[in-house]
């Protein structure tokens, strides 16, 4: 099956758009506007000075920065030079950081002025040869990546079939794995975003998600680029500005997560009434008893998905002309699902099992997991991705998601790794062991909670251990809840039983969000 786009590569749409739209707006990310010739322009000199310092095809270069223009002219840079992007979540910090980079082989990175002390903090990484910095001093000044005098060279031409882009996504039993998405993947899922919803050069897309996570990047960004339309990027998601940005930006299309749908709702009828563009709103996911009420207020399609970062953002989708509420839709006309029993065998419509996916067209998934040979087979075990996801087909035709199979804790719109988590909350000197879940939030998704031994004769208390995490994890990992135990349920084999400890839920836990922490106090 052919791909949703003409083009092979990133670099060959880009190029085109330049040359055909160049005056007309593709980007206004926080009030920032460039046109296509403009952008393309910028990511010409970002490409110069790429190949000044010595980056070479092929090679990764990390990119540490929250929404901004710099985020897209270094993205587009770095695939231009035909060098491939590693984008790192803002909010990583600590062994998780260093891991990221480290094991990513990045030759540099752009990062932004405030996040240096967490780059700073994590030690040596013996692939970093250079450090551009924006927004600020310390290391290479950003202006000199895009200088004037650097000049244009031609785009390197690169396969469809090549890497544009590596996102780590969330450990489960181990660190972090580096989807690699090759640039088909890019301009198909841009192509099927357009063409599933129908849309057209009167449309406007917008995000409020962060350029660091593949929906931003392939469904708005690339949508964007495929139809050549305006962007509008803003910043993290503000339940007090998210109409005024609609409203600001003409937006036709937003992406959103479940979370924020909830948020949304709490507001006052009338807080969306002056906005009159809007037609669809895309979310994941989107609770039942909340879509047609809100619907109804808003005035807007709102049409639910569910992907992941190796199937190139969306797999299955409503139909925006038959959208079921409680379901996430149908397979998209490229890619094939089934839902199976342990043993990969097909179970009948109604029947919860797990999630299998593949593309009919080559390189839209994931070309495999960087460095990871043996969890990339594991993966695509008999030609298809197993997502770890547990769900259901209807008599109908359409898939309800259930639940995860994997220990990956789904809050906020991230996807948090309860294995450094664990490890975090274990290296206190005064935990045995430890185990996160993830439990019910009342914004849909899920908090973090953790589960802990303390040291015989320790006197840790859970506002204590919360302290101390700090500034160990990321802000979206730590735990809002903690239960400290005597024992865990275990398997045979000693290992924690996880799934007993998400069915008792939140229980007697402290809550972070209801008693404030203490300071931590000296431990000898």
């Amino acid at each position: 099956m052919r791909t949703y786009s003409p083009y092979d590569s990133l670099n060959e749409l880009m190029e085109l758009r330049a040359e055909r739209r160049a005056d007309a707006l593709a980007v206004n990310v926080l009030g920032v506007p460039r046109t296509y010739g403009e952008l393309w322009l910028r990511a010409g000199r970002c490409q110069a000075w790429l190949a000044q310092a010595g980056v070479r095809r092929g090679e990764h270069v990390a990119i540490m920065l929250p929404n901004s223009i710099e985020f897209v002219e270094t993205f587009l840079g770095v695939s231009r030079h035909g060098a491939v992007a590693v984008s790192v979540n803002t909010a990583t910090v600590g062994e998780a950081l260093h891991y990221t980079l480290d094991h990513s082989e990045a030759c540099g990175i752009v990062i932004h002025a405030s996040l240096l002390p967490a780059l700073d903090a994590i030690g040596p990484l013996p692939h970093l040869r250079w450090i551009v910095v924006a927004g600020g001093a310390g290391g290479i000044a950003y202006d000199e990546l895009v200088d004037p005098a650097l000049g244009e060279p031609a785009p390197v031409a690169v396969r469809g079939g090549e890497t544009c882009g590596i996102i780590y996504t969330s450990g489960t039993t181990g660190p972090p794995k580096g989807v690699m998405l090759p640039h088909t993947s890019y301009v198909n899922t841009g192509g099927y975003f357009a063409k599933h919803l129908g849309l057209g050069l009167d449309d406007v897309l917008h995000t409020c998600l962060p350029l660091f996570h593949c929906n931003a990047q392939q469904t708005t960004f690339m949508a964007g680029l495929h139809l050549g339309v305006p962007v509008h990027v803003d910043g993290r998601f503000s339940l007090s500005r998210f109409w005024s940005w609609i409203e600001r930006s003409g937006a036709t299309v937003t992406n959103v997560m479940g979370t924020m749908l909830t948020l949304l709702s709490k507001l006052p009828g009338d807080a969306a009434s002056g906005v009159t563009t809007l037609r669809y709103i895309l979310a994941a996911p989107v609770p039942e008893e909340l879509h047609r009420p809100l619907e109804r207020r808003l005035g807007v399609r709102i049409v639910e998905g569910y992907g992941l970062t190796e199937t190139g953002t969306m797999a299955i989708i409503n139909p925006p002309q038959d959208v079921r509420s409680g379901t996430t839709g149908v397979p998209l006309e490229h890619v094939e699902a089934r839902v199976v029993d342990e043993h990969d065998v097909e179970v009948p419509d109604g029947t919860p099992g797990q999630f299998l996916v593949r593309s009919r067209v080559t390189d839209a998934f994931m070309s495999g997991y960087f460095k990871e040979p043996e969890k990339t087979a594991e993966a695509m075990a008999g030609g298809w991705f197993h997502t770890g996801d547990v769900g259901l087909r209807r008599p109908d035709g359409y898939y309800v998601f259930l639940d995860r199979m994997k220990d990956t804790i789904r809050r906020r719109g991230e996807n948090v790794s309860s294995f450094f988590i664990d490890k975090a909350v274990s290296d206190h000197p005064d935990v045995m062991e430890a185990a996160a879940i993830g439990v019910p939030s009342e914004l849909s998704e899920e908090d973090v909670k953790v589960v802990a031994i303390r040291r015989p004769g320790s006197a840790l208390t859970e506002a204590e251990l919360s302290t101390w995490l700090e500034t160990r994890l990321s802000d979206f990992m730590r735990p809002r809840y903690i239960e400290f135990v005597e024992d865990f349920p275990r398997t045979e084999t000693g290992r924690i039983h996880k799934y007993v400890l998400r069915r008792d839920g939140v229980g007697a836990a402290w809550d972070r969000d209801a008693a404030p922490a203490v300071k931590e106090g000296p431990r000898g």
